[in-house]
């Protein structure tokens, strides 16, 4: 996590991250603002990381994208009812777009920025351009128990 940290720092200077000891062990917290281009506005991002055997999960926490867009969601996040958590990965099915030995620096941040973009492009024309697959009506939490399910079956067999 450390190592993380330090990637993120050295290349987000702009950045506030630590590492955070909780209940069920370390969590890599990083907050930061980004702006997917010269003419987009500026969102307050967090990357919330614990550890090896899970995967970063992001969210917009301003501006409120929901308000937005109107009350709509992009088919590109996960179902959440607070705040905006999109879909920058797909890590199921023989597919492993992220794995812990990715610094999130130079993934997840970069991915995100992308993905704002993105949003900012179906925002204007109600269609999704970025591809990927859709998480539907998932939430971050019930996708992360899949993929808890698919790692268990590959460990044991």
């Amino acid at each position: 996590m450390n190592k993380q940290l330090a990637a993120l720092k050295n290349l987000y200077p702009e950045g506030k991250g630590r590492v955070v000891k909780r209940q069920n062990g370390l969590v890599l917290e990083w907050r930061s603002y980004m702006q997917p281009s010269k003419l987009s506005r500026k969102y307050e991002v967090q990357v919330t990381w614990r550890g090896i055997n899970d995967i970063p999960v992001i969210e917009i926490l301003h501006p409120n994208l929901r308000e937005l867009a109107d009350g709509k969601r992009s088919p590109h996040e996960f179902y959440s009812d607070s705040n905006t958590k999109p879909c920058v990965l797909f890590n199921r099915r023989g597919s492993n777009d992220w794995h812990s030995k990715m610094l999130i620096a130079e993934s997840i941040i970069p991915w995100t920025m992308e993905w704002l973009l993105y949003w900012e492009l179906w925002l204007s024309t109600g269609e999704w351009l970025g591809g990927g697959v859709h998480p539907g009506e998932l939430t971050i939490e019930q996708y992360l128990s899949q993929l808890s399910v698919v790692n268990d079956k590959h460990l044991k067999g």
